[in-house]
This record gives structure tokens, sequence and C-alpha cells, in this order.
């Protein structure tokens, strides 16, 4: 994992005397000389952990832990060496996957110079399953029949642990992102991050009681999940999925608004992109990220997006719109419009919304 450089220094110089020596008796000014010192405490340039027992602190030049300065919560006993410009510090037990920790201490140089630190990271995690982006649903469904609201559904690949794992979502100007908690998970399970929470029943499904939560598009066969950090963006928007915070993306989605072209500006989505294309995520034709790339789409809030094609297949044609109404948060996707995958998306404008409501609502669980 890339060593985390987000945290937060307090620098500590020691006191160095300097001697000012008057140079001759002419009538013009003393000549002030300072003798050579070193006054800049060490610089703490990246952090984090590399396994479940372990925090790497890299700094900018030789340095060693000051004793009795280290504590971590939630609370362990840590230990502590000096390799050149680093510092292991060594968990007495494993981390708890994706726990919230805060690792404090100081690190001192060969003059005495001291920094003092405080890191926040996610507890490592070496069991963290991959997980397939399966469905989104982007924008408010009003219906009263049967009401929609913002959703990210995941297949889980193998058998492990989501701790840390970590999901982001950009339009042009706006982004977020959740760190799932530590749940225990099987392949095949689906789990579903609800992205607009309403309050009331909505509980996160932390345990094996799958049906534990109520609220909107709530299932009683997939695990649901809440997160109020920001709604998907309607029309045009990216979504990254990382093993862990800082990773390069495992896989995603770039979705555009049917009419888009030509090069992106810069910004989070054109970033998000960039990121994709660069860990193999996603497709990209030319050689700077464009809206050509992206899943093209007349936005709906009574379709969602889903996974579809080959395994392993990656970009646009490996996505399509569903049927209105057939969206299925929890459980195995429903088919494309019966017009056919709408990569573009004006061939699935064609369907009769009643008659695919109707024949996508009987597959459902």
């Amino acid at each position: 994992m890339p060593l985390q450089s987000a945290v937060l220094v307090i620098r500590l110089a020691a006191v160095a005397a300097l001697a000012l020596v008057a140079s001759g008796c002419s009538q013009g000014a003393a000549s002030a000389i300072y003798p050579t010192a070193d006054l800049c405490p060490p610089g703490l340039l990246a952090a984090g952990p590399t396994d479940s027992r372990s925090v790497v602190l890299r700094f900018d030049e030789p340095v060693s832990p000051v004793e009795d300065s280290y504590g971590v919560q939630p609370g362990c006993a840590l230990s502590c060496r000096a390799e050149d410009k680093e510092i292991v510090v060594s968990f007495a037990s494993d981390q708890l996957p994706g726990a919230d920790y805060v690792l404090s201490g100081e690190a001192e140089d060969l003059r005495g110079n001291r920094t003092r630190f405080l890191l926040r990271f996610a507890g490592w995690n070496d069991r963290a399953p991959p997980l397939r982006l399966s469905e989104i649903q982007t924008g408010k469904n009003g219906s009263k029949i049967n009401p929609h609201r913002d959703f990210l559904e995941f297949e889980v690949m193998a058998d492990g642990n989501l701790g840390g794992e970590e999901v982001s979502w950009t339009s042009t100007v706006k982004a977020a992102s959740y760190r799932f908690p530590g749940i225990e998970t099987r392949k095949g399970d689906f789990v579903v991050l609800h992205l607009a929470p309403e309050g009331g029943s909505e509980r996160d499904e932390l345990g094996s009681d799958l049906s534990a939560s109520g609220g909107v598009d709530s299932s009683a066969n997939g695990r649901d999940l809440w997160c109020s950090a920001m709604a998907l963006p309607d029309e045009s928007g990216a979504v990254a999925i990382s093993i862990r915070p800082g990773d390069q993306p495992m896989d995603g989605l770039f979705y555009a608004a049917e009419g888009k072209a030509g090069a992106l500006d810069e910004g989070r989505l054109a970033d998000m992109l960039s990121s994709l294309v660069s860990a193999g995520a996603w497709p990209e034709a030319g050689d700077k990220p464009a809206w050509e790339d992206g899943f093209s789409w007349k936005c709906s809030a009574s379709r969602s997006i889903c996974r579809g094609g080959a395994a392993g297949a990656k970009g646009a044609s490996a996505w399509y719109l569903t049927a209105s109404g057939g969206q299925s948060p929890g459980a195995v996707n429903s088919g494309p419009d019966p017009a056919g995958k709408a990569v573009a998306a004006k061939a699935s404008a064609k369907a009769p919304a009643k008659k695919a409501g109707k024949k996508v609502s009987a597959k459902k669980p």
C-alpha cells in the first residue's frame, strides 16, 4: 500500500546558541558571524500501515523514535525501531480491519531536533475480497408503488472481510467517499450502499441478519449499508472502488449524459477517470479523458445502469440500461430493456414502460 502523506505534524526545533563575533576595531559596523547549526526538525514525508501489525513513518533525514512518546487508539502495546530515515511501529496484535486508528509520537534527528506527529489511518486488512460494481441508481424515483433512491450495488467476488475497502464517486465539481466497516462476507454476496437515506428504519446490516434494515430499496437478501455523504450525480459521473485507501481502483464506472462530447475539463471527474484508466479498470480511446469514453445514456430515475457482458469485461460495452422499473438492489440484475442493450440510450427509450415493468417485476424476489 502506498504510504499516506495526510498527517498532522507539529515540529519542535532544539534550541541552539548563536555567537556574535566582532571583527576588528574599525569605524565600520561589526560583522556578525553565525556558526553552522542544524535547527530544522525532521519532516514527515509519508506514513501508513504496511501489514496488519506494522506502520511505517518515512522522514526526510535519519531519525530515531523518542522513548515513551508513542501511543495508539484503539489501544495496543507498541514497539518502535529506527531504520535510517524510517521508523517502524510494531503492534502487539493485529489491527482491526477498517477500524479508525490514531497514532501519535515524536521523532528525533541526529542533532536533537524533534517532530511530533498525529496519524489517522484505517486498520490493515489482509483478507479484503475484490468487489465488482454491479448496479447503480442515480436520482430519485418518486413512484409511490415502486420508489427508488440513489444506490450502489456490489457483488463480492471472494470470501473475506470488507473492512477498509473504499468506494468514491464524483461529478465534475463534487466528490465523496465511503469506507466499508469490518464485515465478514462470502463469495456471491450482494452489498447495497444507499446514498440518499431518509431516516427511520434504515440500519447498517453489520451482522448475519440481512433483514434488519427497512427503508427504500432495502433488501432481505442483500446487505444494506447507508451513507449520507453525497448522492450520485444524476447525469454524468464516475465511481471507483479500491481495496484500501490510497490504492489504485480495482473497478469502476464512468457514465455520461447522452450528447456530451469532447475532452473533459480538468477537475475531479477527469482525475477519477484518469485513475481508472491507469489502473486498467476502464478503457480510454484517446490519450486524454473524453466524454465519449463513458457509458452514454439519457438520464432516467426509473431505470438503473447494470453490469452485463462477459466476465471481466470493462468499459461502456459492459453496461446496459434496465427497462423502466427494472431496478434490483440486493439481487441478480434484471435483463436489459427489451429494445436492446442501451449503450446508446435512444434504443432503450423505445420500450413500452408498462409492459417492461410487469415483465421485470415478476422476476424480483
